[in-house]
């Protein structure tokens, strides 16, 4: 059986257990989203911030590891500087070195988008495809693939693009997920549509608390809870989201605990993205969702 889907339907397979504190810190992860301003890629330039030291993928799970205690690593495609396989094996003898996994690949991006009728269906496999390589060479059980593009906002239309590149990655043994990240072309309804379009068995969800906070609360809450279920192997837990300098706080009590009522049994990739600095704000994130983790075990 491949070595990826093995892992995924044990689940626990995204979850290092080594080097991790108790049971409730082996669920946690975090992703490179957080300290964009420690990376400079090709994609990503323009978030480079001189103050922070620079960081490549292959140093980012002892990164983690030696501030937080975290060995589940969840790497965004934009912090690759290519997809090499001199790269991705570097990176790879970083995820051992810091006895670490990788537990997604979030973000994955397609040329010309998904919701335009007459795509290029070859050219989105053929991006899927090289995903694909990177997630299998580091163990990870899941891509998350986002939803973009102009053309009409259409579930069957991205279903439709989708499909191809979509069998092709589960040949793998991969698991393809979506993410609430816009709300006009990922919010609940259009993710639950395309997931059922294209079959629970290889697609799902990778839900994030507060995204959509900006609204409101309540709304973000009502958006995880549509996509809780649809969760398999991970979410992101954050308690809020800055835009322009203010903070939209999210109900991050009952944003755990609709993801332990709809048992969920995944990692939680911290993904601060409030105001000030990203090493305090992913520590105070760590703990706060250790806490809960710990309530919800007893």
């Amino acid at each position: 059986m491949n070595i990826n889907r093995r892992a995924f339907l044990g689940v626990a397979g995204a979850v290092v257990l080594s080097g991790a504190r108790k049971p409730q810190f082996q669920r946690l992860a975090c992703n490179s989203w957080p300290f964009r301003g420690y990376f400079d890629t090709p994609q990503m330039h323009r978030y480079r911030d001189s103050k922070y030291p620079l960081l490549s993928q292959a140093e980012f799970p002892q990164f983690l590891a030696d501030h937080f205690g975290i060995h589940n690593v969840e790497f965004l495609p934009q912090h690759f500087v290519d997809t090499d396989p001199g790269t991705i094996a570097k990176i790879k003898e970083g995820l051992k070195k810091a006895n670490s996994g990788c537990c997604n690949l979030m973000g994955v991006q397609v040329a010309g988008g998904v919701f335009v009728n007459n795509a290029n269906r070859q050219t989105i496999v053929q991006e899927a495809e090289r995903w694909t390589k990177v997630a299998s060479a580091l163990g990870s059980p899941s891509i998350t693939i986002a939803l973009t593009g102009r053309g009409r906002v259409d579930a069957h239309t991205a279903s439709g693009n989708l499909a191809p590149a979509t069998d092709a990655i589960r040949r793998k043994g991969i698991k393809v997920l979506f993410h609430n990240d816009d709300m006009q072309r990922e919010n609940a309804d259009i993710l639950t549509s395309v997931i059922q379009e294209l079959g629970r068995d290889r697609t799902g969800t990778c839900p994030d608390f507060g995204n959509f906070a900006t609204k409101s609360a309540d709304f973000a809450l009502e958006q995880l809870r549509a996509l809780a279920s649809y969760a398999s192997n991970i979410c992101h837990a954050k308690d809020g989201i800055a835009e322009n300098g203010k903070f939209y706080a999210d109900n991050f009590p009952a944003s755990m605990k609709v993801m332990h009522d709809a048992g969920f049994r995944g990692v939680y990739s911290i993904e601060f993205e409030g105001l000030g600095e990203p090493l305090e704000g992913v520590r105070k994130l760590r703990d706060l969702t250790e806490e809960y983790l710990l309530r919800a075990a007893r």
